[in-house]
């Protein structure tokens, strides 16, 4: 995906201004790690964590993931994996990228 990137930059963005370009990008890419740790945290501490608590133990979300501890995380990441496919499907679609 980073090189795939690096040369839509490198063959549209001018020369001469490559460098910034370059600089905002990765400002941008970087500055939002530690925002989704944090969001990521919140997000298994006060809702995916209760929410598995809540599930009886013989039920589907149980079975699959756990009721104890890890299982908010577990299910979170199964989220952001389902998330990531439709992402990628919706915008395979489009020819401009």
């Amino acid at each position: 995906m980073s090189t795939n990137m690096d040369v839509l930059l490198r063959n549209y963005i001018p020369i001469d201004i490559q460098g910034r370009v370059y600089s905002v990008r990765n400002t941008l890419q970087f500055f939002t790690i530690p925002i989704g740790y944090f969001s990521g945290g919140i997000l298994v501490d006060k809702v995916f964590g209760p929410f598995m608590l809540l599930q009886p133990l013989g039920g589907f979300l149980a079975t699959v993931f756990g009721t104890g501890k890890g299982s908010g995380a577990a299910f979170l990441f199964f989220i952001l994996g389902i998330v990531g496919v439709l992402t990628c499907l919706i915008f395979r679609k489009n020819t401009n990228i």
